[in-house]
């Protein structure tokens, strides 16, 4: 979602500088909404173009950054119609280091291990700072308000991502320890010659098949399970030509 709904909505309640803008959006959403100067300016831009917002007329503002703006009720109507669409559809958060270690190789898994040590050293650092932000919100009062239980909300929110993040984390250092110490078919020859690659997967494949058939799992009898072309006669098989005996017969 743009920035432009959260700013319509900040401006529902009073006019402001867009500089007060900027500084509302965290105070009221929390650090995730911290936009830059240039992008704040970008936008407030494109919502007065829009008929959104307008300037409130101040004879001692010379600069654009110096002007009040209020919502029109143009901007009203467009917060409104945001307010009663459906919610957003979940999606999937597409991680950038998760394709480095899927394509990294096998001659990289010391590396990747490494990305993965500094993401998680990462998250529990911003898991800590916000966690510290969400308990100086104050909770209780003479009076309640409002604005700050939402914002407790909206850091739980960060708190509850982050540490989802802090757990895949330390489950995919789980999963690439383990792939790095068991011998493992890769899909690629990661630029070795043809021949030496076959070579290599061809002797995985039999080391890997050697293991599935010492595992195999007996059959009723105890004995394992008969496999074509090595059956033995008996009871109810096919005998010479004449097909599979019928009952009765």
């Amino acid at each position: 979602m743009s920035a432009k709904h959260a700013l319509l909505g900040l401006l529902l309640d009073r006019s402001a500088y867009p500089y007060q803008l900027a500084s509302r959006l965290q105070e009221r959403l929390g650090p995730a909404w911290d936009v830059n100067s240039g992008q704040l300016y970008q936008t407030v831009k494109a919502m007065e173009k829009e008929g959104l917002i307008e300037r409130v007329h101040d004879a001692s503002a010379e600069r654009d950054d110096r002007h009040v703006f209020s919502i029109t009720e143009a901007g009203v109507s467009e917060f409104e119609r945001f307010f009663e669409q459906s919610p957003e559809p979940v999606r999937l958060y597409r991680r950038p280091l998760l394709v480095k270690i899927t394509f990294a190789g096998p001659e990289h898994l010391e590396q990747a291990l490494a990305k993965i040590d500094a993401y998680e050293a990462e998250c529990a650092t911003r898991l800590s700072q916000i966690a510290r932000l969400r308990e100086e919100v104050p909770a209780d009062g003479p009076l309640l308000r409002a604005d700050h239980l939402l914002l407790r909300l909206n850091l739980s929110a960060d708190v509850f991502q982050l540490e989802g993040e802090l757990r895949w984390a330390r489950h995919a250092r789980e999963m690439l320890s383990w792939l790095s110490s068991r011998g493992a078919v890769w899909p690629s020859g990661r630029g070795r010659g043809d021949a030496e690659h076959e070579s290599e997967r061809d002797a995985a494949r039999r080391d890997l098949f050697g293991r599935m058939a010492g595992s195999e799992p007996s059959g009723p009898s105890g004995t394992r399970p008969a496999r074509g072309g090595d059956r033995r006669r008996g009871d109810g098989d096919s005998q010479g030509s004449g097909g599979p005996r019928r009952a009765g017969k």
